[in-house]
């Protein structure tokens, strides 16, 4: 099976955020939804933005919101993938790895998996009304990746979508998926990134989290540099100012 992570249609190491828990959806990680042959130029995820099409514009100043860079990813076939699709499955993981609010906690859960799958149809069915409001707020079916070693390739694509009239923001629009056929594989993190880290946390004497924005503050003319290089190096096509957030946000959580 294959799935469709649409954001970014370079996977590196350099820049995987960490899983983290939320308030009920956790952040980092790779997110990505299902991707079905049969049906190439279909995606839920896409089908939410044809219907919410200010999410298009969220985060995404400098480019096209109607043009979406992606990747089609296929996993190892020994990867563990925690599957929810029963209200058995979720209790499972609330009981082995719960949260003080009666939650999932993700961050102990990828200790020992590589990513979990949310089978948003199938779960909604006998579960309380509760944990019914927190699932709904994943929008669709969805796989998220802790572990990007559990990724046997992927492949660069494009979400093309039309653009529409927002007069009628609940229309659903026209877009086209398009993958390249090249197959790309995961790189290890560079030297230059770990030796950044290193330097930086020479100056710190912190043992507390750091915040992005103090990192980005703090070090802006460095990272600017260095971002300016990384993208030369690895052909990076994101502009510099989001690969310079991105290099922020994973220098804070190690620090």
């Amino acid at each position: 099976m294959q799935y469709l992570s649409v954001g970014t249609n370079q996977i590196l190491a350099d820049l995987h955020q960490p899983i983290r828990n939320g308030q009920i959806k956790p952040t980092g990680g790779l997110w990505a939804t299902i991707h079905d042959p049969n049906y190439p130029n279909y995606n839920p995820w896409i089908e939410v933005l044809s219907i919410h099409p200010h999410i298009l514009f969220y985060k995404n100043l400098h480019s096209n919101p109607f043009l979406l860079p992606a990747s089609l990813i296929t996993l190892n076939t020994n990867a563990k993938i925690f599957i929810i699709k029963t209200k058995n499955q979720l209790e499972f993981l609330k009981k082995y790895y719960p949260t003080n609010d009666d939650w999932i906690d993700f961050e102990k859960l990828s200790q020992d998996f590589d990513g979990i799958f949310l089978d948003l149809d199938r779960i909604l069915q006998n579960i309380s009304p509760e944990d019914r409001r927190k699932i709904k707020t994943f929008a669709v079916s969805t796989l998220i990746i802790f572990n990007l070693n559990c990724i046997k390739h992927y492949q660069k694509a494009t979400v093309d979508i039309v653009p529409f009239d927002f007069e009628f923001e609940n229309e659903f629009t026209d877009y086209q998926i398009i993958i390249d056929e090249e197959i790309k594989h995961i790189s290890d993190s560079s030297q230059e990134f770990s030796s950044l880290i290193a330097d930086i946390k020479k100056q710190e004497y912190t043992n507390w989290p750091i915040s992005e924005t103090y990192i980005n503050q703090k070090y802006n003319l460095l990272l600017s540099c260095f971002a300016e290089n990384y993208k030369e190096k690895y052909h990076y096509s994101e502009p510099t100012e989001t690969l310079k957030q991105l290099l922020a946000r994973q220098i804070s959580r190690s620090i």
